[in-house]
């Protein structure tokens, strides 16, 4: 894999740049992918995006473009946001539909599928695609030949620390605003904070593979109960407001009501194993990876 630190970088901003590169040049061919219908496409790039946003927030307090390279990652991604919304919305439905959550509705389940496939059928057709995806490669190509020229303040760890640090603490209180208020705007910007923890050890995973696999694969875990949340909030705030579902007010009810019954359930999963991930101080996480990297680099 190549989203992660590599011994043969020879300084830390060597390594920016080449997974910087390689992460575009990932994205610039997937844009060309026959093999990738329109979905996953877009899914795939949206991903790319967050990936190269996490890398670049790493480093942030000591890199000097951060704020033009981030904010036109972002805009390139957010021209995609709304095809992918759509098939968030298919997802989390499916998802409920497989559990048995919606079997006894009045509506079968065929009609409310159907609906939703046609909400996406007219977003496409409202979308100018293709100018999307044309400027998205735009912005790569020439993020591309930036990136090969990026630049730091510091050396050896120090970049790395205090983006490694703050995301930590950011995620860890993330956790407990959403303990305290676990509402769908909370559990969301929890979700983009742990993504980003997330990505970070996925870098750093040379310093301890076994360890941070572990690590990685239940932050993982706790990204898609999150992200599952956010899908059904997406899917329930649809059914509100759209006065043409099948089986009218009460089926919207209905359907809200069990909506809300599952996104009770996975806030209450996601608090579980936050508190596993997030239990350190900030200051002693930093600590460990220092000493990570310091015995990493020696061996």
């Amino acid at each position: 894999m190549t989203y992660r630190l590599k011994r043969s970088d020879k300084t830390t901003e060597a390594a920016l740049r080449r997974i910087a590169v390689e992460e575009i040049d990932a994205a610039l061919a997937e844009l060309d992918a026959p093999r990738l219908g329109l979905p996953e496409k877009v899914h795939a790039l949206r991903k790319r995006s967050k990936k190269l946003r996490a890398l670049i927030r790493m480093v942030r307090p000591d890199f000097p473009a951060y704020a033009r390279e981030n904010a036109a990652i972002r805009d390139a991604a957010r021209r995609l946001s709304a095809l992918r919304d759509r098939d968030s919305m298919i997802e989390a439905f499916d998802r409920l539909a497989a559990a048995g959550r919606l079997s006894d509705l009045p509506v079968g389940v065929a009609p409310l599928r159907a609906h939703l496939l046609a909400g996406r059928a007219r977003a496409m057709a409202r979308t100018d695609i293709e100018v999307d995806l044309a400027a998205f490669r735009e912005t790569m190509v020439a993020l591309r030949e930036r990136a090969r020229s990026w630049t730091l303040y510091g050396h050896g760890f120090r970049p790395l620390r205090r983006g490694l640090e703050r995301t930590f603490a950011r995620a860890k209180s993330g956790q407990r605003a959403a303990a305290r208020s676990p509402k769908d705007a909370q559990l969301h910007d929890w979700r983009k904070r742990v993504r980003y923890h997330g990505f970070h050890t996925r870098l750093m995973r040379p310093l301890g593979p076994e360890r941070l696999r572990r690590r990685s694969e239940r932050i993982d875990r706790l990204s898609e109960l999150l992200g599952e949340h956010h899908d059904l909030a997406l899917l329930g705030a649809h059914v509100a407001a759209s006065p043409d579902l099948p089986g009218g007010p009460e089926l919207r009810a209905e359907l809200g009501a069990r909506i809300a019954a599952r996104q009770a359930e996975l806030a209450a999963r996601t608090q579980k194993l936050g508190r596993k991930l997030f239990s350190q101080p900030g200051g002693t996480f930093g600590r460990l990876w220092k000493r990570r990297w310091k015995a990493w680099r020696r061996a």
